[in-house]
Formats: structure tokens, sequence, C-alpha cells
């Protein structure tokens, strides 16, 4: 459901208003997320520009239920951002913001769109992405590109892209048929997104392919991407990093490669440093923002086509010099070794080791928190309803992390759980409580940070299936 909103800007010198006209996206036949049919009605609402980023209000004004909502004095300027907040029995109950947008004299003036439902719970949209299960989403220009997976058998081909300014579905072109491949963001301005590896029938995949933001894909055919399991790592200055992985039939290798953007070419090239220990089915996580960030890998198994115990031990790739940390200075092991988890970085540069399975392949509930001073020390236990594979993790604006769906055992049913984890800084434990549940169960599904701050989950069901946006509290989301 939208609506038009009309902001209309008195500017200084000028008797002419410019009027933004932001469209307002409300949940699609869910009365629980939408703050004008929920059982508390809505008292008051408050509407705000800011610059992105930015606590300090340009203009903000209150309305009173019924009364028309005009709000003059907002600027010209760039990174402009509406807040919309609305007030039952005295607490804010609901939200929205834009995206970032700009006005000035000679442009159009934009009618950026603006989800507004409850907070803290996940509201369905009029959008309905392909169904696929085990594909990815990915953010890029502050929308989520949607990609991979399959249906039964089948791969899935065409690529979407979600537009939050618009509120618009597109397709952006098709991948080469192949089942398994990861993706990371390549280069800096702007970046694209590499696709890399997987199999095509009993082979792996030799290709890397490039989605760019002008909706085309190019193919680069390279044999040392022919390889399942594989993960792949951006670097703070636009490389990608792929490690491990296996072909095929055969068992994991210990291989390093590394994709870059040097002007117009892209290339690809093996790197001399190899894993101490081959694995497949790992994560590699990199430490931070900072240049030259190193790179932790954890977990993973060591058998034949990803069978077999987990590797105990991590290791650390250092991007600067393009090695590995000796075994002798860095070899930390995990509490509980695991394949096919999650592992998320936090605010404090921790990185969280999630779910997963053992080398009896039971699920794995101990958490498990990894900095270079301590190690992985344990940290708690995942709820008995959350998923150990085959769900999402996202990092929200205020640094807590969305749980959502999976499977609570490898190969049982999708749930619809969802959870936000928190560090403790006081005493380091993590924190896990139950949110909003999804509006239909899903394993294999995608998720997405949005540039207004919300989530987009897609997929994971045999059938298509309508989009949900996670909305989280104002925090963080400025």
């Amino acid at each position: 459901m939208r609506c038009a909103l009309a902001l209309a800007a008195a500017l200084a010198g000028c008797t002419d208003e410019l009027a933004i006209r932001p469209v307002i996206e409300l949940p699609v036949g869910d009365e629980a997320a939408n703050p004008f049919a929920a059982a508390t009605p809505l008292d008051e609402i408050t509407l705000t520009v800011a610059r992105a980023g930015s606590d300090r209000e340009l203009v903000s004004q209150t309305f009173a239920r019924g009364e028309p909502i005009t709000l003059a004095g907002a600027p010209f300027g760039e990174a402009l951002v509406i807040h919309m907040t609305g007030f039952s029995q005295g607490g804010a109950t609901s939200y929205g913001r834009t995206c970032a947008f700009e006005v000035d004299e000679a442009a159009v003036v934009p009618a950026p769109h603006l989800l507004f439902s409850r907070t803290v719970r996940f509201a369905s949209l009029g959008v309905q992405p392909l169904a696929r299960t085990g594909g990815h989403a990915v953010t890029l220009g502050g929308g989520a590109v949607i990609l991979g997976g399959q249906v039964g058998a089948a791969p899935v081909l065409d690529v979407e892209r979600f537009d939050p300014p618009t509120g618009q579905l597109v397709f952006v072109g098709r991948l080469s048929e192949r089942l398994g491949a990861v993706e990371a963001l390549l280069g800096t301005a702007p970046p694209r997104i590499a696709v890399l590896g997987g199999q095509v029938g009993a082979s792996g995949a030799s290709l890397v392919e490039l989605i760019d933001p002008a909706q085309s894909v190019e193919v680069i055919e390279d044999v040392r991407m022919a390889r399942l399991g594989i993960t792949a790592t951006s670097l703070t200055d636009g490389r990608v990093i792929s490690i491990g992985g296996h072909a095929p039939g055969v068992g994991p290798v210990g291989t390093i490669t590394e994709v870059s953007v040097n002007g117009p070419t892209v290339e690809i090239r093996g790197l001399q440093a190899q894993l101490s220990f081959p694995r497949t089915g790992h994560t590699a996580t990199r430490l931070g923002d900072d240049v030259g960030a190193s790179v932790l890998i954890a977990g993973g198994t060591s058998g034949v086509d990803g069978l077999g115990p987990p590797v105990p031990t991590a290791e650390l790739f250092k991007p600067l010099t393009a090695e590995l940390a000796r075994p002798g200075s860095f070899a930390p092991r995990l509490l509980v070794p695991r394949a096919h988890h999650h592992a998320a970085l936090l605010p404090d540069g921790s990185v969280l080791l999630i779910g997963g399975i053992d080398a009896a392949g039971n699920a794995v509930r101990t958490l498990e928190l990894f900095s270079l001073e301590t190690g992985f020390v344990a940290v708690g236990e995942l709820p008995a309803a959350a998923a150990v594979v085959d769900g999402t993790v996202t990092v929200l604006p205020d640094g807590r992390l969305l749980l959502t769906g999976g499977r609570t055992t490898v190969g049982g049913p999708p749930t619809d759980y969802a959870a936000i984890a928190r560090l403790d800084q006081l005493d380091g434990s993590i924190d896990i409580v139950t949110t909003d549940r999804l509006a239909v169960p899903r394993a294999g599904h995608q998720a997405a940070l949005l540039c207004d701050g919300t989530v987009l989950i897609s997929g994971g069901t045999d059938a298509p299936t309508a989009a949900e946006r996670y909305n989280p509290p104002a925090t963080g989301r400025r």
C-alpha cells in the first residue's frame, strides 16, 4: 500500500515552495505491522528532516491524529533523509526513514520511498521475488541484489534488485547455470558483485561473473575457480580473496586466489600462500575496516565432498603481505569444531560463530566469540528454537545481529523463528532475545541490510512468496 505525503519546504529569500513528495509504503495485508491498522491507533506523527548520519534536526513538526501533514522549512541539500515516527499512548511504536537523497534548485524533485511500519516487526511487502533457496542477497548501492539459489535441482539464473528509494523489484540480468557459487563486492568506485565458483553437473564451475550497477553481467573463465565450498571476502582496498573449497568428488584444497581490478581489466591470480589446513564449508571474516585488516578463517571440513570432521584450528590471512600468519604465532582452536556455520563481526572487532554442524553431523549450539587477544571463548548457547543451518545473520545499524529462519537440524523443516543477538559489554556474553516471527517459515533464504536501515528478507520457500522487511528500532538509523 502506498500513499503520497507532501513536505512543503519554504525557501529562504524565495516566495516559492518546493514540495518533496515521499511515497509512504505500508505493510501489505499485514495488520500487525501496519501502524494504521493496529489495535492501538496512532495518536500523533512526527516528521523530521535531517542530514544522513546526523542527530541534528533541520526541521521537525508533530501532527495530531487526523491533522493534515505539511512540513515547511526544509532546506535544499545533499544526503537528506526524512524520518517519520508514530506515537501511541505516549510511546514511539512505529518508524520509517527514507534513504539519503539530494534536493537542489537544478534537480528534479525526488520522491523517495519510506517504509512506515511498527518497529521490531517484519512487514510483508507488495513485491514477490522469484522462489529460490540457497541464494544470496548482497547490499549494493543501498539496495539488495538477489542472486543464485535453486528451485528443486534447477538453478535460478535471474538476478533481481530491490531498490528501496523507489520500492521496485527489477530484473538485472542472468547468470550462467551453476549451483553453490559465492559472491563478494569487488572494487570501490563503484563496486561490482563478483560471483565465484560453484558446480555445473559433476564438475566445478570455472567462472567469475561480474554484476555491475548498470544492470549487466560480464563472464570470465578461470579454472582456478572450479570449486565448491569456497569463501569470498572483500578486502578494504576492493580486492576479493577466495579461500579453500573442493572440486566435486575430491577433498578440499588450501588454495588462496585473489581477484582484483586494474583499470578496465579484472585480474585473477593464485597466491603463494597455502592454508596449513585445507578446508571447505568454512568462514572467512575480515576483522574490521582498517587498511590491511586481516581475515579470520575458521571451521570447515577436511573430507571428500565437504564431509569428514571439522577443522579445529583457525588461520589468519594478512592482505598487506598476502601471507598467512605462521602456525607458531597464530593457531587458536575452536571450542567446538564446526562447519556450515555463520561468522559475524561485532562492533568491538570480535567475531561471533553461530550454529553449524559438528563431526557427527549434529547441530552446534555453543556460541563462540573470537578476538585476537583471547582466541575463542564460549559466550552462551543458541536457543532450541534457533536455526543452526540455512538461516541468515544480518548486522543491524546499531551493531546487533538479526537471526532469521533456517533449520534447527540438518534436513529439518524451515522455521519462522527470528531473534536479536547482542554482545553484553559488561560480562562479554551474548544475549539472544526473540523478536517478531517471519510471516512464513524460510530456510536457505536471503537477507540484506538496506539503505534505510531495514532488512529485506526474500526466498527460502518452494513457491514465490512476498518479500518481508524487518523494521529495527530507530537507534542507529540516523
